[in-house]
Parts: C-alpha cells; structure tokens; sequence
C-alpha cells in the first residue's frame, strides 16, 4: 500500500514534502493513496518528484522487480490504473539491475 501526505498535494503545490511523512499531511496524518500492487513484492524502487506532466500535481516513478519502468500521474485522491510504461523489458532484464531512479 502507497501512502502520502496530502497537504501540497491538496492545494496544488508541486513540493514533494508531503510525500514524506504523516506529519508533513494536512491534518498531520497519511491517507491511502494507493491500495494494491504497492508493495515491496512489485515495487523495488518508487520515487517521487515535483510535476512532470504540467497538471500541477507531484507525480511518481516506479521501478518494479520485472525491470520495467512507469509513471504514474499524481492525483489530489488516489493513484489509478497501472501507470504508462517508459522503460520496457523486452530484453527481459529492463531496469532489474539499477540500483537508483533519478
């Protein structure tokens, strides 16, 4: 499960800040921001950043253990969908070996 804060998010910020921690949230406590398909055993690397696709909301990068790389548009509620793939691994290896997203 993906958790985050929600106060930059909610006013339409673009500081990551709230993304690190309960305290950082409006309220001063994470809501869920995504429910399945977020844990270690699919994700080995996510990382925040600042917009990236002009909607004025943080978005996120994934590196997920079958090597492949995806963006996943910030929301001001929830993450939906499985993202847009940028990395594939048709190779069948991807990104399996990075150590680092950024």
């Amino acid at each position: 499960m993906l958790r985050k804060g929600v106060k930059d998010i909610a006013t339409g910020g673009v500081d990551v800040g709230s993304l690190a921690s309960a305290a950082a949230s409006s309220g001063g406590v994470d809501t869920e921001y995504g429910a399945s398909g977020w844990g270690s055993s699919s994700i080995r690397l996510l990382f925040g950043t600042p917009d990236a696709n002009g909607d004025g909301i943080p978005d996120i990068w994934t590196l997920r253990v079958d090597g492949t790389v995806r963006f996943y548009s910030g929301s001001r509620t929830a993450l939906s969908g499985s993202g847009t793939e940028i990395v594939g691994n048709s190779d069948g290896i991807g990104w399996k070996n990075k150590l680092a997203i950024g």
